[in-house]
């Protein structure tokens, strides 16, 4: 299902990855404030925001990975002569996969003891790591999205966006947290596209109990922020 139903049908319909880049570009945004905001010693909401953060971090690392196995090999087999342009993505990706690292290990450090010390630092490293995230997102839709909707297949374009979700855990929890960041801001037309891509019993849940799950869930990380 595309998004623009006027859309080229044989050509990837780009506008797909700008919904999920909408997303990491907020909760990215934001997860250091939530962190900031944590008093110290406040171990019950550190864990909260830790859960949080290790969510991020995961779906941050699912899509580059399959970004790097599947979308970067294609583009570069199609379009040799735009090599550079993947290759700066590549580089791009070897950068925040690093921060992931850094700043997974001192969200460990920091929900055991809620420390003011830890979670400073992790404020400091949660901003790099968005500046970081930022910076290619933005030369992505700038160079990169161009050259997919022209030299990569509807196909390949599908099979790494399902690859991604594959790679997140088999939990149903996960998977309404996840949709409910997406729709959080969309527009109606990514709504629909959205819920289209669904199946049809997830998308019964998600109006049964998935929406108001995801409510209560942003109200406890966000603490009405």
């Amino acid at each position: 299902m595309f998004i623009d139903p006027t859309a080229p049908q044989d050509k990837p319909e780009t506008q797909q990855m700008l919904v999920i880049h909408k997303v990491m570009r907020r909760e990215f945004d934001v997860l250091p404030k939530l962190v900031a905001a944590v008093p110290p010693g406040d171990v019950r909401q550190a864990k909260r925001v830790a859960g949080h953060a290790n969510l991020l971090l995961m779906f941050l690392h699912h899509h580059h990975d399959s970004e790097d196995r599947m979308l970067w090999p294609a583009m570069l087999a199609r379009a040799p002569m735009d090599a550079a342009t993947v290759e700066k993505a590549e580089k791009q990706h070897e950068v925040v996969a690093g921060l992931i690292e850094t700043v997974q290990a001192t969200v460990n450090r920091w929900q055991t003891g809620a420390s003011e010390s830890v979670r400073d630092h992790l404020v400091g490293e949660l901003r790099q790591l968005y500046d970081a995230l930022i910076e290619h997102l933005d030369d992505e839709e700038a160079d990169i999205l161009p050259l997919v909707h022209e030299h990569v297949t509807v196909a390949e374009w599908d099979a790494t966006t399902r690859d991604a979700a594959e790679g997140m855990p088999k939990n149903p929890k996960i998977g309404l947290l996840m949709a409910g960041m997406v729709l959080e801001d969309a527009t109606p037309a990514e709504r629909v596209w959205f819920l289209g891509e669904l199946p049809p019993p997830v998308r019964l849940v998600w109006r049964a109990v998935g929406e108001r799950m995801y409510n209560r869930y942003v109200h406890s990380v966000r603490q009405d922020r």
